[in-house]
Formats: C-alpha cells, structure tokens, sequence
C-alpha cells in the first residue's frame, strides 16, 4: 500500500511543480529595490544663462529644464536645486538680505528666503511669447524683464508685483540703473530704454538695427553691446552714444565693468576687455572655454562666468568649476 501511494506522488509531482511554476509566472510580480542613484551636479545638457551672489563666495546659476547651481570655490558645498515647474530658467539675482529669485518661461518666477523652499508664482505674460527673460536687484526692490515689452517691479520680498509693460512686441535682454537712479534697458531691433519715474513711464531711442543685449555703467561712462559685436559707448550718462569699433562679429551678451576694466562676453567663448569703453582687444585667458558667455559677475578680483559652462577668471586663467556629484534639494 505505501508503494502505491510513493508511486503515485511520484507521477504527481512534475506536474504539481509545474503548475506551481504557472502560477508565479501569472500572478506574483517580482519587487526590487533600487538602489538610489547619486544626481550629479552638472549634466551634459545643463546650460546656464545667468549669475547672482549672496556673499562673497556662494553663487547662483540659472539654467534649464528649472535646474539652479548653488556653490562656490569648494567643491563640496555645491548643490543642486530643481523647480516646482520644469521650464527654462532665464535669469537670476539676489537681494540685499539674501533672497534669491529666478525668472524664466512661461512668466514663472521663483523665490527662495534662507534655507526655505522655493515658492513659485506666475505673471501675467503674453500667452504667444511669455519668456521672462533677466531679472535685477535694483537697491530695494526687484525688476524682471522678457518679451513683448514685458516690465514687472515688485517690492523687496519678490512680492506685490506691478506690471509697467513697455507697448509693443519687443523683446527687452537686460535691465540696470545708473548712478543717477535712471533705469536702462537693452531690447530687440537696436533700441535702448531709459525711465527716469522708476519704471512708470519709458522713452526709447534706436541705435541701430542689431538687438543689444547688455548695458552698464561705470563712473559716468556707459556701454552697451549686442549682436554682431556691436559696441557702443556713452560718456555723458546716457544723453548720447556712438558706435565704437568692435575687435569681434560674435553676438556679445554681456558687459560689466569689474572696478578696473571693463568686459565683455559672448558667442563661442569670445571675451573682450577695454579701459576705458573705447578701445576693445580680445582676451584670451589661459584654458579659456569655448563655449557661450551668457553673463559675467564682479566677484572680488574674479569674474564668475555663466553660460555653456561655468567657472570663474581669475587674471589671466580660466578655470572651469567642478562638474562634481552634489546634493539635490
């Protein structure tokens, strides 16, 4: 009797194996784990478009798909900060007491105070064009600026926001105030605009026909650069400006005067320098990037660069900050 029951288990088995074998297959799903993966601080596709500082050696990078770099000389504070919406971020700055904004598409703007969150808000931009495109600290108060005329001011907290739009569809690349407290900004078709009201009101004046991207001032004398290597340069405040000759046909983004020259940068890595806004030669800083400069920051006796990558002029060098892995916040 009991090698009869053997016998029959023994037929049975194989197929009760595989039935039980069946049954996994359709009903019970494997899990794993993974293992969480280190973000990298920087990503090939990362590209930045602008620098802002809080201190002396903590800055902050703008750039796309919502990604902000926050980090200085030393590698291990660097961290890296992703938005509540995913869109290009196009500007950057940071007030007086430390608050940080970031304007981009969309009309997006982001606020971030000490260690807090970043809390988002959306202007009333354009529906057909609505990038943001620079922001500005302006003393007590913060200026972002984009397309169709776009021109909102809001109080130093980066709230209560008021709308002082310039008519028409022009799109308007950098704002800054003089030492005369006249606000100037740099737009498409080679128009420059000044408001001596704070924003309430706006007077434009063309210059040529290239779009001008940036403009600053430095102890009476202005200049302000553009596409085309266009340069142009006023010694009376703003009351006139005349073409000066340009060294490059790349577009230049950016100008700045760093308390002993001044620089500017743009398209493939080009970088210019001038005493005294007139004269331009090209520079050429050892391992120099080769990439876009899309702004330049006054940072001691450095200058911080943004753009296709990142880092910092330092005399006559170049150095490329580290692409190290950070942390995400």
């Amino acid at each position: 009797m009991v090698g009869k029951v053997l016998g029959f288990a023994a037929q049975v088995a194989p197929w009760a194996v595989v039935s039980g074998l069946a049954y996994a297959a359709a009903f019970i799903k494997p899990s794993v784990e993974p293992l969480p993966l280190p973000q990298p601080l920087s990503e090939s596709r990362d590209t930045f478009y602008d620098v802002s500082a809080t201190g002396s050696d903590r800055f902050w990078f703008a750039g796309n798909n919502g990604v902000v770099l926050e980090g200085g000389t030393d590698p291990s504070t660097w961290a890296r900060h992703s938005m509540p919406h995913n869109i290009n971020l196009q500007g950057i700055a940071t007030s007086d007491d430390g608050l940080v904004l970031a304007v981009g598409n969309g009309g997006w703007t982001f606020r971030r105070e000490g260690g807090g969150q970043w809390e988002s808000t959306q202007l009333p931009v354009s529906d057909i064009a609505g990038k943001l495109i620079e922001v500005a600290w302006l003393g007590d108060g913060f200026f972002a600026i984009g397309e169709m005329g776009a021109v909102f001011r809001s109080n130093a907290e980066a709230e209560d926001w008021v709308n002082l739009s310039i008519d028409g569809d022009v799109g308007l690349n950098d704002i800054t105030r003089d030492n005369d407290g006249v606000l100037w900004i740099t737009a498409e078709f080679g128009t420059v605009y000044q408001s001596d009201d704070n924003g309430e009101s706006w007077s434009g004046e063309e210059l040529g026909y290239e779009s001008l991207r940036s403009v600053a001032f430095f102890d009476g004398t202005g200049v302000i650069v553009g596409n085309g290597g266009v340069i142009f340069r006023s010694t009376d405040g703003g009351d006139s400006w005349t073409s000066v000759s340009s060294p490059t046909s790349e577009h230049l983004y950016d100008v700045i005067h760093d308390g002993s020259r001044w620089l500017a940068g743009g398209n493939g890595g080009v970088l210019l320098e001038s005493v005294d806004g007139d004269e331009w030669r090209l520079l050429t800083p050892e391992n120099g990037t080769t990439g876009y400069v899309a702004r330049l920051l006054t940072a001691g006796d450095r200058v911080v660069v943004a753009g296709q990558e990142i880092g910092q002029l330092d005399g006559g060098r170049w150095d490329a900050w580290p692409a190290t892995r950070g942390e995400e916040k």
